[in-house]
């Protein structure tokens, strides 16, 4: 196993369009975790969500129509850890 963690304060376009894109791909999109720095961590389905596309190996997780929908602004930190093997 290898775990991977990956940091965001998130900009304006992240803000805005209500994802952020992974610089890898999980193992399996039902072991991602997300919690906001100085807040608590989130239920996946409940709170965020895991989009992986099928033409590239890219991964989104998205707060758009979830619980975070209206809570994540610019400069809101989030951390995201995911098995990478």
């Amino acid at each position: 196993m290898s775990l991977e963690v990956e940091y965001y304060q998130l900009d304006s376009t992240q803000a805005a369009n209500k994802y952020v894109t992974l610089a890898g791909t999980p193992m399996n999109a039902l072991n991602v975790a997300m919690d906001t720095i100085g807040g608590t961590a989130q239920a996946r389905n409940n709170d965020f969500g895991v989009d992986k596309t099928t033409s590239a190996p890219t991964t989104y997780i998205r707060w758009a129509g979830y619980n975070l929908d209206g809570q994540l602004t610019v400069n809101d930190r989030i951390r995201i850890i995911y098995d990478r093997s």
